[in-house]
C-alpha cells in the first residue's frame, strides 16, 4: 500500500489537503482528508492528478490538456482547472467532448456494461498518478514551447 498526500488531490473532484491510497499495483483504494500525519505517506507539494490507466496518458499528455485548459482560463489555479476538467470528464457526451480529449478513449468497462462512460478513476481500478508542482502556474510556464514540461509534470 502506498500513500501519497498533497496540498490538492485531483481525483472525481479536487480535494484540499487529502491523500490518494493505491495498492502496489496500482489499483485506486480511494481518497481520503488528511487529518493526521500517517505513517508511511510522502506529501508531496502541488496537484495530486488521479487518472485511470486505462486512458494511457503519460506526462506528455497531462501536460497536453493542462496547457489547452490553461488557454480557456489563464487566470485560473491549477485546483481549479483541474475541477472544470473533471466536470467534463464526469460523463461525456458523444461529439461534445472538448478537442483536447479527441483521442482519448472511453472507460470500456462502462461500455460494455451500458453504465454511462467516464474518465475519471474508479475504487478498484488500476490508476496512473501523476504530480502537478505548484498550486498556480504562470503564463510562461504554459508557453507554445513544452520542453520544459516535465519541469512540472511527474508521473508518480
Amino acid at each position: 500500500m502506498k500513500r501519497f498526500a498533497a496540498n490538492y488531490i485531483a481525483c472525481r473532484s479536487v480535494d484540499r489537503l487529502h491523500y490518494v491510497e493505491v495498492t502496489c499495483g496500482s489499483v485506486l483504494n480511494g481518497v481520503f482528508p488528511l487529518e493526521k500525519e500517517l505513517a508511511g505517506t510522502s506529501f508531496l507539494n502541488g496537484v495530486i492528478w488521479v487518472v485511470p490507466a486505462a486512458l494511457g496518458w503519460e506526462v506528455a499528455d497531462v501536460w497536453s490538456r493542462l496547457t489547452a485548459i490553461h488557454q480557456q482560463m489563464p487566470d485560473a489555479s491549477v485546483p481549479e482547472m483541474l475541477k472544470v476538467l473533471i466536470d467534463t470528464l464526469a460523463v461525456p457526451t458523444v461529439g461534445e467532448l472538448p478537442a483536447f480529449l479527441e483521442s482519448s478513449i472511453l472507460d470500456q468497462d462502462g461500455i460494455n456494461n451500458e453504465q454511462p462512460a467516464t474518465y475519471l478513476p474508479v475504487q478498484g481500478k488500476p490508476v496512473s498518478l501523476f504530480l502537478i508542482r505548484g498550486i498556480r502556474l504562470s503564463a510562461a510556464e504554459f508557453g507554445a514551447n513544452n520542453s520544459g514540461g516535465n519541469r512540472y509534470v511527474e508521473r508518480l
